[in-house]
Formats: structure tokens, C-alpha cells, sequence
């Protein structure tokens, strides 16, 4: 166990597993509690059942062969009598093969006068062990009597196989026919809304849960991991800090619920509280760490996890092998990444995809290259995330020829995911502009059924940079003509273009309309907007748009400054220069040249202290 003394940085899930339905003990009987050394006896009497050596089995299989039937009804009634329905739900859940279950099944069915809902169930599940959906919905059909823990079984089988529709109809099913919910159904029921994302249904079913009383540490799992799969991470906490007792499981799930949404603070929080408390983290809580110590940029708390848990717990385990590799990628550690991706035994897909999209983070677009290409000679299958690294680090040094062969696979092995998938047709845009090929580019956006901000920014920004301005700016019109509200770079996009076009009434509108948006307190918009109307010659507005700002990087500096200096307004751009540098500021080499070149006529008719703190930036 860790101590509790290993603190996460400033602190002074489908992680769940639902239990197993398949192996329901049928209920107990205290007039056989006596019998439990006959238990013990029973399992040699069980292989005689699957073995041809047996002779009371091999005599039961070969009684329809005798000629005298009665014998037959003998052998049959001896056999009737001695099988109990306990014997046979134990042997039931002890079947290690598909054959063993069918021979029972025989059994059940030949010899049990009256039929006995547990066995049922223990048969159903023991077909449900093997993969038999279909073996186990006909002995769920063909039952006479049904109880809450068969209806459970049936809808968890379905849920396993992935039928949540079917799964879900059974469920409005049992209601219908007066089956009260246990905990058991909850759980599945939790897991199904979960997978599914549906709060709706989830927030139904967890009243259900208040209503009947059927809180516990499972259930109330399952309550935890609904909310937190749903994206509601307030009512997570809530549910979580009502639970009486935790285990690692709620943890984990609380873990990973806050560094999949952003929380890494709250994650490494509560990662501190539940070693303080005693527990031992699993390998899913130690994934779910090392994805907020990414996300947070918290590389010395990730090399601390990386020392005191991985390698003195976890030794080669592909998944947390791979968060280690994805963490140190996205902290820029990019020797580190690749020093524990070349000791990984095994890699799987999401293994290559973190290290190649951290080379193309990084910039280092070839290496990300090699690795895809080492990828596919290894006939290691892609996800869209791998695609949509491949596609920025050709992007990147402009590598037209292998962008182009990547969106040519995509279109040959599975054209539905471009369809689909919105970040990678966005990517696609960017890419095509980004390498300078414009019609490459609206071709791709054209076949988008669906486009989002990333994907109409991604060609107003490429239009901009590549010289189609007025096309930048029909295709602002259209996005907007669809619903899409503009983001703060969507908006500089196009305030840029409008000023290469010295476009002052368009840039108006979008200054109109940036102004009804949180966009327009962005730094970004500001310093487009200063310099569309410095471009333009409106330089007063310039100065109501700089003034007004919130905040001021170097862009918006430069761009007043110069806006002045181009604009004839020497005296105002060397005061606003001097004002920059007493904010803190550097003045640096474009601005200078840019302003001494524009107001070398004047004669540096400025003060000696002013041209002097010019002269020594």
C-alpha cells in the first residue's frame, strides 16, 4: 500500500465492473444445511455425467436403447427421485464446457418433475457463460415461472452481447408484469443508461433506487459511474458523498470522471484523499492520474506516479504503459515518451496513436511519419485519432504527397468515417489549406453532411492565409446562414481578411456581431479588430477597440503602434511606445523599424528621456 504521504501537486471509468449475474446461487434451504459434506461428494458424481466411463450417466443417455420398458421407467423414476434442484443448480454453475450445460439441460428436462425457477436460472446463465444468448432466451421463454433474478439474468446477458435496445424492452417487460426491481437489476439497468448516455432514464431509475430502498455500495457504484459517463459531474459528487463507504471502484470512477472533463485538480484531490484513506490504487485509478497530470501539464507529479506506483506495482502493463507514454507526450517530454514506448512488451492502437500525436504536437512531423509508417508495415489497425495526427504532422512540413495518400485510404477502407466524424473532415480542411491546395480544401467541406465551428474556422482561416479573402468572408455569411455561431478565431479570420480587403463595412458587421458574443473579450479578436481598422484608416476606432481591451499581449501592442505609425500619427505611436515598455513590454525589432521608417521625417521631435528609453530597447 502507498503512503499516504505521496501528495499530488498543490494538495497539502468504464472503470465500474458490474458483479457477475451468471452465477446466481439458488435460494437456501435450512433443511439440507446438514448435507454440505454431500456437496463435496458431488463433483466426482458430476463427471461421471460428461464422461462415458460414468454408469449411472452413460445408463440414463442409453435407457431409450433398453427393451424393457420397465426398466426404463425404473432407471427413470430412480433418478427423478435421488436429483435434488440444489444438486443440480450447483452442478449447474460448476459446467466447464457447452457440452456439460446441454447434458444437464437433458437432465432438467427428463427428470425434474416439477419445475424449479433457480435451476432455470442457474441453466440460463450457464448458457449465457458460453456465449449462447439464444439458448438461454429459449429457456427464459419456455419458463412457467419467472422471479426478479430471471428477468436480471436475461436482460444482463442481453446487455453483455451489446443488444441495449433488447435489453431495455425486457426491462419495460418485467415492469409490465409486476417484477419489483432488486438491486442486481438496478446495477444493470445503471450501466445500460450509462454506456448509452442517457441521464434521462438514469435519473429515473436512480429514484427507483431511493424509492426501494436498494442502496449499496454497488448499486451506488453504478449510480456514481452513471453521472459521471453522462458528463454530469455535480451530481457524480453528490452521489458520491452521500455513499456511506467507499471502495476503490468509486474512487477510480471519480478519478477518471474529473481528468476526462478537465477537473485535473479535482482529480489529483481526490487521488490524495483516497490514498490518506487507505486505499490502494488499481491500475485504472493510476490511468486516470497520469491523464490529468497530462492534461495539467504536471510532469513532476507524473514522474513522481511514474517512481513510487508503475514500477514498483504495475510492471508492464500495456495500459498504463501507454497513459505514461501520452502523459510525458503531452507535457513535451518527447525523449521520456519514447524512452517508455520502446520498452513496452506489447503496444496496442491508442499506444502508437499518443506517441505520434505528440511527436506532431511537438513538431517534429518526420519522426511522427516514420511511426506511422512503422505502424502500418506492422498491420496495426488506426483510429481517427491516429488519422487526424498523421494528417497535422503532413501538415506540418507540407506534405501533400502523404496527406493526400492517408485521405485516399480513408476513402477506400471506410468512407462513412469522414461522414461521421467531424474533427477528422476538419482536419482534412485545415491540412488541404495548410499545403496550399484551396479547392482540395472546399471540396472536402462540401462533402461534410454535418459542419461545426472547427470546420467552417478550419476554411475561413486557410482562405485568409492563402490570399481568397473575399471567399473567407461568403464563407463567414454561409456558416452563419447555418446556425453556427462564430468562435473567437473564427472571428480574427475574418476580421484579417477584411483587412487585407480594406473592408471597413464588413469588418463593422463582425465587429457588430462579435460584440453579442463572449468572443469579443478574447485578446485575439481585439488585436484583429485594431488592426482591421488601422488597415482602413479608421485609426480612432483603433484606439476604442485598444483602450477598451481587458488585457494586452504584444500583437495588440504592435499592431496600435504600427497602425498609428502607418497611418501619419508619428508622435502618438512613439508615446504609445514608450507607454509599452512602462508595462512591462518589450518594444522589439519590427516595431522600432517599423516606426522609425514611417516617422523618419520628423526629426525624433521627442524628449531626450523618451528617445533615450527608445534607444535602449
Amino acid at each position: 500500500m502507498l503512503s499516504p504521504t505521496f501528495l499530488p501537486p498543490r494538495i497539502g471509468i468504464s472503470l465500474y465492473q458490474t458483479p457477475s449475474l451468471l452465477s446466481i446461487p439458488p435460494p437456501k434451504h435450512t433443511k439440507h444445511s446438514n448435507s454440505k459434506p454431500n456437496y463435496l461428494k458431488t463433483s466426482s458424481n458430476f463427471r461421471c455425467f460428461s464422461c462415458e466411463t460414468s454408469s449411472s450417466a452413460s445408463d440414463f443417455q442409453n435407457s431409450s436403447s433398453h427393451e424393457n420398458p420397465d426398466a426404463e421407467f425404473s432407471v427413470h423414476q430412480s433418478l427423478s427421485q435421488s436429483l435434488r434442484p440444489y444438486l443440480l443448480a450447483l452442478w449447474l454453475r460448476s459446467c466447464r464446457s457447452l457440452k456439460e450445460v446441454r447434458r444437464l439441460h437433458a437432465i432438467v428436462l427428463r427428470c425434474l418433475a416439477n419445475p424449479v425457477t433457480y435451476v432455470f436460472n442457474n441453466l440460463m446463465c450457464a448458457y449465457l457463460v458460453f456465449g449462447k444468448l439464444g439458448d438461454a432466451r429459449k429457456v427464459f421463454d419456455e419458463m412457467t415461472l419467472r422471479n426478479v433474478v430471471s428477468w436480471t439474468a436475461i436482460i444482463n446477458g442481453y446487455l453483455n452481447f451489446g443488444f441495449d435496445d433488447e435489453a431495455l424492452g425486457l426491462f419495460e417487460e418485467a415492469i409490465n408484469d409486476g417484477v419489483v426491481p432488486n438491486g442486481k437489476m438496478f446495477v444493470c439497468l445503471l450501466n445500460l443508461c450509462s454506456e448509452r448516455g442517457d441521464y434521462e432514464l438514469g435519473k429515473q431509475i436512480h429514484c427507483g433506487v431511493l424509492k426501494g430502498g436498494w442502496s449499496n455500495l454497488i448499486v451506488d457504484s453504478a449510480v456514481v459511474k452513471l453521472y459521471a459517463q453522462c458528463g454530469e459531474l455535480a451530481s457524480a459528487f453528490c452521489a458520491f458523498d452521500q455513499m456511506p463507504k467507499w471502495d476503490v471502484v468509486c474512487w477510480t470512477t471519480m478519478i477518471t470522471a474529473c481528468s476526462q472533463q478537465g477537473h485535473g485538480q479535482e482529480a489529483f484531490s481526490l487521488f490524495s484523499q483516497m490514498l490518506s484513506d487507505g486505499f490502494s490504487p488499481n491500475e485504472f485509478t493510476v490511468c486516470g492520474v497520469l491523464k490529468a497530470c497530462g492534461e495539467e501539464k504536471e510532469l513532476g507529479f507524473g514522474r513522481q506516479l511514474h517512481g513510487a506506483i508503475v514500477k514498483k506495482i504495475y510492471k508492464n502493463d500495456i495500459f498504463i504503459d501507454t497513459s505514461l507514454v501520452d502523459m510525458y507526450a503531452k507535457c513535451g517530454e518527447m525523449v521520456d515518451s519514447r524512452n517508455v514506448f520502446d520498452g513496452m512488451r506489447n503496444r496496442n492502437t491508442v499506444t502508437w496513436t499518443s506517441i505520434i500525436a505528440g511527436y506532431a504536437r511537438k513538431g517534429l512531423s518526420e519522426e511522427a511519419i516514420y511511426l506511422f509508417q512503422v505502424m502500418k508495415r506492422r498491420n496495426i489497425l488506426v483510429n481517427n485519432l491516429t488519422i487526424v495526427s498523421i494528417l497535422r504532422a503532413c501538415g506540418g512540413i507540407r506534405n501533400s504527397v502523404m496527406g493526400r495518400e492517408v485521405h485516399a485510404q480513408i476513402v477506400k477502407n471506410s468512407v462513412e468515417r469522414l461522414k461521421t466524424n467531424l474533427h477528422l473532415g476538419s482536419t482534412l480542411v485545415w491540412f488541404y489549406c495548410r499545403c496550399g491546395e484551396y479547392s482540395n480544401a472546399t471540396r472536402v467541406l462540401q462533402q461534410m453532411p454535418l459542419r461545426d465551428v472547427v470546420s467552417w474556422t478550419a476554411i475561413i482561416s486557410g482562405c485568409t492565409q492563402l490570399g481568397h479573402e473575399a471567399e473567407a468572408l461568403e464563407f463567414l455569411k454561409e456558416m452563419m446562414e447555418d446556425g453556427v455561431e462564430p468562435n473567437a478565431f473564427t472571428y480574427s479570420s475574418a476580421l484579417k481578411a477584411c483587412a487585407k480587403l480594406e473592408t471597413v463595412l464588413h469588418g463593422k458587421l463582425i465587429h457588430s456581431s462579435a460584440n453579442k458574443s463572449p468572443a469579443m473579450s478574447n485578446v485575439f479578436v481585439g488585436s484583429a479588430l485594431i488592426y482591421m481598422y488601422a488597415k482602413c484608416g479608421y485609426i480612432t476606432e483603433a484606439f476604442e477597440v485598444f483602450d477598451s481591451m481587458p488585457e494586452r499581449n504584444l500583437v495588440s501592442w504592435k499592431a496600435m503602434i504600427v497602425g498609428y505609425a502607418t497611418n501619419g500619427l508619428c508622435q502618438e505611436a512613439m508615446k504609445l511606445m514608450y507607454r509599452m515598455r512602462a508595462e512591462g513590454f518589450e518594444v522589439d525589432d519590427y516595431i522600432l523599424s517599423t516606426v522609425l521608417t514611417a516617422c523618419g521625417d520628423l526629426g525624433w521631435e521627442i524628449d531626450p528621456s523618451l528617445e533615450c528609453s527608445l534607444r535602449s530597447s
